[in-house]
């Protein structure tokens, strides 16, 4: 099947431009979908536009079979709707107006000490910036030109990445380059409405950020697209790349394959009434959930999981693309890397004495994954899914489920878990195993076995390395546990106690701090940034706050108004907001420095003002005094301790 053909079924005239604005909208997974128009003019203007904007963009692959979701939504309506209503779709899309989130009306933002202003001409979004591929080779070492030296371009920004929480985008390269796309480095958050640099939406260390250079062609095309091709010429004169797709976001052919045969041999209708009469399969199309778990899972896991590639396909990929296909062995093409624990394989031990911060970026280390986003690298190690029949499906669904997080209906709920553990325990005398209240947060499964102790988008976000709480860890390597993640109130001290006397778990050894001092309190005041995080985002968490109480936590939050990591204010001022009386709380995370200090004070005053302390009073694990003041003496000797240790998380 040909690339042009469907250009018949839009009802278009076959005029040059028609057939780029086909090709195009084909590409963008029928986001751009072609009708007809009452204005003339309204309808030449807008094809002018995406026919230029096309130019720009990465090429639509004419090989390895790619059709786009356009083609499928005839047969498959339903399907198609479902889809289209996700973030997935959206991931990787073309910059319209109807899909830009951003407001480009002439704002300036400084990044990194340099500033990039965005503006729009008529339909099309532009950013005038220093010369991103000047940037570029001055970052690398390439050239030793002064970043403030660097002259400053237009480049037309063609490409959006993001949909739910924030959005970023992709300015147009020199020719000469086969139009590299290189990052935008400024954010726009979607619920706020503003624009912050790039810098402060990642978990990276202040003093280790280096400038933020990221290609599409080359990276985020890896999971950004639906079988991308980095095109890379390495055999021309100049290099460069030659990008193409099957289509942009991730779309039906990213789970089920390449559609150009299946639509072939179902044009004949005796074959497709013939094949869904009966209980044949189609031969020419995937369905994940149909195959074994395992390779069910790896569907999602070619995007959800750390891998290297073996060394048969690392060039290959950057010249060819991707060789997977759903339905294949992952494995045969990557090399899926776990944390180095007793058992690891000599390649695993050879990565991990390599790079380090490769393991540092993605783990804890207990080998628990840190990292949002590598979802599969955890579940795949998970008993569940080892000695189990557990898959991605087993909670998720693409097609019947809430886009936010593709949950299908129970697969939050301890109905997805009693599929396997059908023992009375965990179906009928449920507080017998959980020792809570049947229907309470601590009776729910996943709430014990997949905390939220990985981090991503501003949030943390459920693990899925589905284990016990593990108090060992939390105590020696410093890993948040569910426990503690619940009753802010505790020390690890009581929550080794309960795990002892409940579950006969060994005894831990702890310090006189891990005795004496909350284990929230610990990790959110001297403890490293990944520890801050996750501590502060569970100071919102309903359960958490319910179970703990939250009148006391504010004076604490406060203290990370100023933290040095920018996701971590943010997450703190977040959650702050979330407590009673401080709803309205005004604080700009990347606001300047002396403003974050006089904001720690004020939200101290407020909570005083409000004579919260309440049912904290009194407790010295919590650093309340009787009358329910802080023990600032105490609070200042733990904030001096603080782990300043690098922290970067590869979300």
């Amino acid at each position: 099947m040909s690339r042009s053909q469907p250009a018949d079924s839009f009802g278009l005239e076959a005029t040059p431009a028609a057939r780029i604005l086909v090709m195009g909208a084909m590409l963008i997974g029928g986001l751009l979908a072609v009708t007809v128009v009452v204005s003339v003019s309204a309808a030449a203007k807008k094809e002018k536009a995406l026919a230029r904007l096309a130019l720009e963009l990465p090429l639509a692959r004419e090989d390895a079979g790619y059709v786009s979701s356009n083609a499928c939504q005839s047969c498959h309506p339903g399907e198609h709707a479902s889809f289209h209503k996700t973030y997935h779709r959206t991931m990787t899309q073309p910059a319209l107006p109807d899909t830009v989130a951003g407001s480009f009306d002439g704002t300036s933002v400084m990044s990194d000490g340099l500033e990039y202003r965005v503006f729009r001409k008529a339909e099309e979004f532009w950013a005038e910036m220093p010369d991103p591929e000047e940037m570029m080779y001055v970052v690398q070492g390439g050239k030793p030109l002064p970043l403030d030296k660097i002259p400053r371009v237009e480049r037309r920004v063609v490409m959006t990445t993001g949909s739910h929480h924030y959005q970023t985008y992709w300015a147009s390269g020199a020719d000469k380059y086969g139009n590299l796309l290189q990052t935008l480095p400024l954010i726009y958050l979607i619920k706020e409405q503003r624009w912050i640099p790039r810098e402060e939406a990642f978990m990276k260390a202040p003093h280790d950020r280096g400038r933020m250079i990221t290609q599409w062609n080359n990276h985020c095309i890896n999971c950004h697209s639906t079988g991308g091709n980095p095109g890379l010429q390495k055999t021309t004169r100049e290099g460069g790349f030659k990008t193409a797709a099957g289509e942009l976001g991730i779309s039906c052919e990213a789970c089920h394959g390449p559609g150009e045969e299946h639509i072939r041999v179902n044009r004949n209708p005796l074959r497709r009434y013939g094949l869904h009469g009966g209980s044949q399969e189609d031969s020419t199309m995937v369905n994940p959930a149909k195959l074994d778990h395992k390779r069910g899972s790896q569907v999602c896991g070619q995007c959800h999981g750390v891998y290297i590639r073996t060394d048969a396909h690392g060039m290959k990929f950057a010249e060819e693309g991707e060789p997977y296909r759903p339905g294949d062995d992952l494995n045969e093409t990557r090399y899926y890397i776990r944390y180095p624990q007793r058992d690891a394989t000599p390649i695993e031990r050879e990565e991990f004495a390599k790079n380090p911060a490769f393991f540092a970026e993605r783990w804890w280390e207990d080998g628990t994954v840190m990292a949002g986003g590598r979802e599969y690298s955890g579940m795949s190690v998970s008993a569940c899914y080892t000695r189990g029949e557990m898959s991605c499906f087993s909670c998720h669904s693409m097609h019947d489920s809430d886009p936010a997080d593709q949950l299908k209906k129970g697969g939050a709920t301890n109905g997805a878990c009693v599929e396997c553990h059908g023992q009375p325990e965990y179906t009928t005398e449920v507080s017998r195993h959980t020792h809570h209240a049947v229907g309470s947060s601590g009776s729910e499964c996943m709430n014990c076995h997949m905390p939220h102790t990985a981090y991503a988008l501003f949030s943390a976000i459920r693990n899925h390395q589905i284990e016990s709480p593990d108090l060992d860890a939390s105590a020696h390597l410093g890993v948040p546990n569910a426990c503690n993640l619940c009753h802010l109130n505790k020390t690890l001290e009581w929550t080794a106690e309960a795990m002892h006397e409940r579950y006969g778990t060994p005894k831990v050894e702890l310090n006189e701090e891990q005795r004496e001092v909350s284990a929230a309190l610990l990790w959110m005041l001297k403890g490293h940034a990944a520890q801050r995080v996750i501590a502060a985002w569970h100071t919102g968490w309903k359960p958490a706050q319910d179970a703990s109480g939250s009148d006391w936590l504010a004076p604490f939050q406060a203290q990370l108004l100023d933290d040095p990591y920018g996701v971590v204010r943010y997450v703190a001022v977040e959650n702050l907001k979330a407590l009673s009386g401080f709803e309205d709380f005004d604080f700009d995370f990347i606001g300047p420095e002396n403003e974050r200090r006089e904001k720690i004070g004020e939200a101290i005053a407020q909570w005083r003002e409000q004579g919260r302390g309440g049912e904290g009073s009194g407790r010295s694990e919590l650093l309340l005094n009787d009358d329910g003041t802080v023990d600032e003496a105490r609070l200042r000797q733990l904030l001096s301790e603080r782990d300043n240790r690098p922290v970067n998380i590869k979300e």
